[in-house]
């Protein structure tokens, strides 16, 4: 007897197998919208009384990120967006390093003025900065480390996770990103000193050791941040229910 295949049944699930993922989609990992970045090295001594702004367009992101450089005597760097304060990465200051700030919920992107506040330093030969706008990350950050010397250690619990890095030296010459790494900005002028910061996305879990290069590097620091990307959600349970609904009816049919 010839056999037949009733692919009604079959066409009609997958079709709804389709849509009720499709409700429920899996977010992307982690996507960046934009990035800029400035030096300012200040031969006219206006930092340490005028903050210096730039304006920024952050677009549809979730996460903004700032990494600073600077050589300065005492006090603590503020950066503003729209008037909002980015939180500063624990871990990332030291020496030239100010840090890597971020801004994150509540924060919807858009176009705005990014501020940069170091009057409450004696004194402030110039920045240097990198700013990237992300989407797809979650809340907050993984972790913060500062090294002494070209590379510092990261560690990622979470696959495809971000990963923002920067570097500073009086070594008076331009240090060359992490290999790999997309630059944000590389100069061997932010005022008295020189400065890097990169990032890389799409990091897999385990030790990190990112490593720039410079020749002859003096009082040189390396800092890095880790942003995880936002769960995956699961299907909807209506949607499962659906199909089962309909699984069970093919199944009387026959």
């Amino acid at each position: 007897m010839k056999q037949t295949t009733n692919t009604r049944h079959i066409l009609p699930l997958t079709a709804l197998t389709a849509l009720a993922f499709t409700a429920n989609p899996a977010q992307a990992a982690i996507t960046v919208v934009n990035q800029d970045f400035g030096v300012h090295p200040d031969t006219a001594g206006t930092l340490e009384t005028i903050p210096h702004t730039v304006s920024f367009d952050a677009g549809a992101a979730d996460k903004l990120i700032v990494t600073l450089n600077a050589e300065t005597s005492g006090g603590t760097a503020s950066i503003t967006f729209d008037g909002d304060a980015l939180t500063l990465v624990a871990g990332t200051t030291g020496a030239k390093n100010k840090g890597i700030y971020y801004l994150d919920n509540p924060f919807t992107g858009g176009a705005a003025d990014l501020t940069f506040d170091m009057t409450s330093f004696g004194v402030v030969n110039g920045i240097g900065f990198g700013i990237v706008s992300i989407a797809g990350s979650l809340d907050g950050v993984e972790s913060g480390n500062t090294a002494g010397g070209l590379s510092v250690d990261l560690t990622t619990t979470i696959a495809d996770s971000f990963v923002v890095t920067t570097y500073s030296s009086n070594a008076g010459t331009i240090p060359t990103v992490p290999a790999g790494h997309t630059q944000l900005y590389t100069s061997g002028n932010i005022g008295s000193a020189d400065g890097a910061a990169a990032y890389l996305n799409g990091v897999a879990t385990g030790l990190q050791t990112i490593t720039y290069g410079q020749g002859s590097p003096s009082g040189n620091q390396t800092s890095g941040a880790v942003f995880a990307p936002a769960p995956v959600p699961e299907p909807s349970s209506a949607a499962l229910l659906g199909l089962g609904g309909l699984a069970l009816i093919l199944r009387r049919r026959k």
